[in-house]
Formats: C-alpha cells, structure tokens, sequence
C-alpha cells in the first residue's frame, strides 16, 4: 500500500497540471485577437451601412477593448453659401461612385462603389478615401469665383478623442482605365492642395454636412488642374498612427438614388472652348485607306500628333439621318419592342447613334381630327367607332365636362416608354399592362379632373404665398377666391389631386428636402405626410386617387433605376411597387 501512494502523484503536481491547462485553453482565446487586428465596427444608427460592391467587404466586427469616447459634436452652424454673381454659373457635379470608395493601406484592390468612405486609422491600418469628380461640363479658361466640397457623415462609431481630418487635392498619374490605377498610386499621389480647413472629432457626427471650402490662396491650384483635366480627385484622410480614430462619411453607394452623395459645387465665370475643324472626311474607302497609310509612315518617322489642349474642342461634321418609320398600330410597335429586347439579350444592345448625327424629322402635315380610337380591353385589335372631335384647344372647364369611356373607369392612365416612346397605356391596379393607347387624348381629359372637387365647383392649385413659396390652394372656380391649404417654409408644394369622396386633397412637397406625399382632410383643415424615408434624389410624385378614395397611385424611384408606379393605402400603409418593369412608368391617372 505504502509503495502504491509512493507512485501517485501528489497533490501538488495535480494542481499543475490542471493550472498549465487552464493557462493553455485561456491561450487559444486570446490568440485570435492578438494576431487578427480588428476591423472598423458597424454604424449603431439608422443609416444602413449597404454595400454597393458586388463583392462582399470584410466583416466588421465589435472591438474587444473600447475606444477613447470621442467629444460631442459641436452644434452646428449653417454657413451661408456664397452668393452668386449675375455674370457666373454654379457647377454641381456628384462623385462618380464607380470611381469613388475607400482604400485601405496594404490591399491590393481599392473598394470602389462602396458607400463607407473611411478615413483615419483603425486596428493597426491606416484608411484613406477617394472621389471622383467628371468636370468636363467646365470650359478649362473658366474664372473659378468659389468652390466647395460637401460630404456628409454616415458613422462615428469608431471615432476616437483625438485625430485631424482633412482633403486634398492630387494628381494622379495619367491613365486609361481607371481600375488600373493601383490603391498604392492614389496613396502616394501629390497633393496639389489641401481643401479647407482641418476637421477635429467635435466637428464629426452622423448625418451632419462637412462643408470643405476653398479659401483664396487655394483656388488657383483648383483652376490649374480645371485648365490640365476633365476630372479632378480628391482624397479623405485622418490620423494615419495609433491610437484607433477612423471616422466614415457617406459615399451613397452606386446607386444615385439613395444614400448622401458628395457633392463639388464650384461657381466660375464660364470660359469658351476654342474650336477646330477636322480633316475632311474621305469621299471614298480607297483615299481612307491611302490617309491611313501616310499618317501610319508619319507616325513611324516623326511620332504621333500631340493631342490637342482642353481648351480645344473639334467642330465635328454633322450627319443627317432618317427616323425608322412610325409603326402602323400598337401592334407593330409591340413586335418591334419584342425584337430590340431579343436582341439585347443575345447580342448586346443597338449601338447609339453618334453625338454628331442628327435625327431628321419630316414636317408634320396635320390631318383632320377625330375622336382618339383606343383598343378595347377585349381584343388587342377591336376598334371604337370614331366620332368628330371639336375644332380648337379645349379649355380645362371644357375637358372636365368630356366623359371618358366606362371601360376605362377603374383602371389607371400611365405613360410609359415600354413602346420606345412617351405612350399612354392602361394599366389595372394590380400592375398588369393591359394595351397602349394611340394619342394622349383620353389621358388629358382624365387628368383635368384630378384637382376638381366632385362637384366641380372648387378647384386644388398652385400659386404662390406672399413669400414667393409655392403652396396649394383652394380657388372658387365661379368667383375666382382662391383659400390657403399649405402653409410650408422651406419647400415647394405641388401635384394636387382632389379624392372623389370630396374629404381630401392629396399633394406633394419638399418641405423635407425632398418629394413626399402628403394628404390634407378638409374636415379638420389638417395635412399629414404619408411617405417618408426619400433623399434629394429619390422622387414621389403625381398622387391619384383610386375611385373608392381608399387608396392613392403614385410614380417614384425608390430603389429602382427608373420610375415605376407605386399604391398605397390613403394613410401611406400597404406600400408597393405594382409595375415591377425594367421600363419609366410614370405620372398615372386613376379613372373615375
């Protein structure tokens, strides 16, 4: 017994082993960390961190140790824009986002698209961003009065209590692709100028506008790379060491329609282009062939011609060509829809016809009129029988008094491109396009109805208040005693359409600083807004009423690339988008 206890191991050796364990498995926890730097943590607010590359980003993950807490932002001061002289233009020009985006110091490959542009240091790395400004709209001999760079903040999340901010302009070498421009270039590329002032972390918050202005003794390295360049880029940069301090502005992503782009806007007194005449064109394909050679043996002996300066612009001759003929009928039109489309999905689409060619439309000899024929919803090629119109331009008052066909009642008036042109089409409120019509001529009789009250007496309009604002009202269409429905201050109010109960006006306005719907009830004399979540580029407007006035027909943008027709419930709830079309669908007319 006594040789058995002698061979076990004792007490203390076992707590050892069981420490040396603990110490281990605590190792394997922590390695991770130690080796692996975090990376930027997420925004916590509203705005959502999408991202716009087709590639996924790296993951952000929560930090382990707390940043330094960063100062409260200062209260923000609007500074007045600078005014605008009578003999200049203002230029607004919106970051290209395929050119735009953040780098981070050692990656190969630049994040371009993306709607995060960092700027500071974070987890061991320096972050950059970079815009992409196309100014070839600004005559390079321009006299630049002002300049100034808006961006606004999107997160703060990983902002630390120390740091300056800044932007700069810099040239980067010349290039034909810009995706071959390495993240490394961009990095070390020289600054030409600083734009503005510094920015500290009390100046950074979420949502805020950070205005850079150029000052005086900036401006006229801003006029030189106008004069050089159709393009200028600029670069965000923060603290580029420890500790962590990285702050994000919004980029907007690639689509324009969302987000809070950057916005350059410079006020110049506008220059001319110089212009020059191009060799004449070759009469035929052998004297072509014959210039081609000499300026291939040119090139070979001398080098290739200096290409001209910005400031030279080619008078390019120009070529006059023929439209394909109208189609026939709606039927025709359709086909040839159907054939673009097939030949875009197997081939590519038509090349578009040049800058320099100009369509030539014959002179348009009027017929006499009749009746609008429209294709009932029966058949595709049955006909009304047509009937007379009358002579001259109908008066509103004398279009509300114009029926519209019963077969169209119910149904919603759009116009559309789906047909290669600005048509009218009936669409059912489900979204299913149900024929194009041949003239707009039903459409303008259903849409002078809209701001009428359903006994035509009072009539919604536009006009302005005494401050110049336009806002709605409500005029008496027998004395012409016009009442105020709106009262907004900082935004246009327009689009207003009467519901056919006769209990409310729906309209649209920027009051917001952007296009909203809103309804008034002119029983409580009261007006609500029953949209929300737009910015500057995403509209809503022309609401219609559905004939049971329960619910209401609109056009927007939001989050599609073209306009599509939206309903929803009169209270703003049951919102969709019914034209789900790769097409413009836009400014409907709901029958009643």
């Amino acid at each position: 017994m006594n040789n058995l206890a002698s061979r076990l191991p004792s007490l203390t050796t076992l707590l050892w082993i069981v420490a040396s364990l603990v110490a281990f498995g605590a190792f394997l926890f922590i390695a991770p960390n130690l080796l692996t730097p975090p990376s930027p943590t997420p925004t916590s607010t509203g705005i959502a961190l999408t991202v716009a590359t087709p590639s996924p980003t790296q993951t952000l993950i929560t930090t382990p140790t707390p940043l330094p807490l960063a100062p409260p932002a200062n209260t923000r001061v609007v500074e007045p824009s600078p005014p605008i002289p009578p003999d200049t233009k203002l230029y607004s020009f919106i970051a290209d986002p395929t050119r735009s985006g953040y780098l981070k110091q050692g990656e190969e490959k630049a994040h371009w698209g993306d709607r995060n542009l960092h700027a500071g240091f974070f987890g061991g790395d320096p972050y950059s961003s970079i815009l992409f400004f196309d100014i070839s709209e600004l005559p390079p001999n321009s006299e630049i009065v002002s300049a100034e760079l808006e961006v606004t903040g999107l997160s703060r999340d990983n902002l630390g209590a120390q740091g300056e901010w800044r932007a700069s302009l810099i040239r980067v070498p010349p290039f034909e692709d810009w995706e071959a421009v390495t993240p490394q270039q961009l990095l070390n590329a020289t600054s030409t100028s600083t734009i503005g002032e510094t920015l500290g972390p009390a100046d950074l918050e979420l949502g805020q506008a950070n205005l850079f202005r150029f000052t005086a003794e900036q401006l006229p390295a801003l006029t030189n790379d106008v004069g050089e360049r159709n393009y200028l880029v600029v670069r965000l940069e923060g603290p580029t060491t420890a500790p962590n301090s990285l702050f994000t502005w919004d980029g907007g992503g690639l689509d324009l329609k969302t987000g809070a782009h950057p916005v350059l806007r410079i006020i110049a007194r506008p220059g001319n282009f110089i212009i020059v005449t191009n060799t004449p064109t070759a009469e035929n394909v052998v004297t072509t062939a014959a210039l081609a050679v000499q300026a291939t043996n040119l090139a070979t002996r001398v080098g290739t011609a200096t290409p001209f300066p910005r400031t030279y612009a080619t008078a390019t001759p120009i070529v006059l060509v023929t439209r394909v003929p109208t189609p026939e009928n709606v039927g025709t039109r359709v086909a040839i829809a159907q054939v673009a489309t097939a030949v875009a999905i197997t081939t590519g689409t038509y090349t578009p016809t040049p800058e320099n060619w100009i369509v030539v439309t014959p002179t348009f000899t009027r017929l006499p009129t009749s009746t609008p024929t429209v294709i009932p919803l029966e058949t595709m090629y049955a006909r009304l029988t047509e009937t007379v119109a009358p002579t001259g331009t109908a008066t509103i008052l004398e279009m509300i008094q114009t029926p519209v066909p019963s077969f169209l009642k119910g149904n919603i008036l759009i116009k559309t491109d789906r047909f290669n042109g600005d048509d009218v089409a009936v669409m059912k409120p489900d979204g299913t396009l149900l024929q194009a019509l041949p003239s707009d001529a039903f459409y303008n009789i259903a849409f002078a109805h809209e701001s009428f009250s359903p006994d035509r007496r009072s009539r919604a309009i536009v006009a302005e208040d005494p401050n110049r604002m336009l806002q709605i009202w409500i005029e008496d269409v027998a004395t012409g005693n016009r009442t105020p429905v709106t009262h907004f201050e900082h935004g246009i109010t327009y689009d207003p359409a009467w519901s056919p109960d006769g209990g409310s006006i729906a309209f649209v306005s920027r009051e917001t600083g952007h296009d909203e719907i809103y309804v008034y009830d002119l029983g409580n004399q009261n007006y609500r807004q029953i949209t929300h979540g737009g910015n500057p580029f995403i509209y809503k407007q022309r609401p219609t009423w559905s004939p049971d006035s329960k619910q209401i027909a609109f056009k927007a943008n939001d989050g599609t690339l073209n306009f599509q027709i939206w309903i929803m419930d009169s209270d703003g709830s049951n919102l969709r988008n019914v034209s789900q079309s790769a097409f413009n669908d836009y400014d409907p007319v709901w029958v009643k």
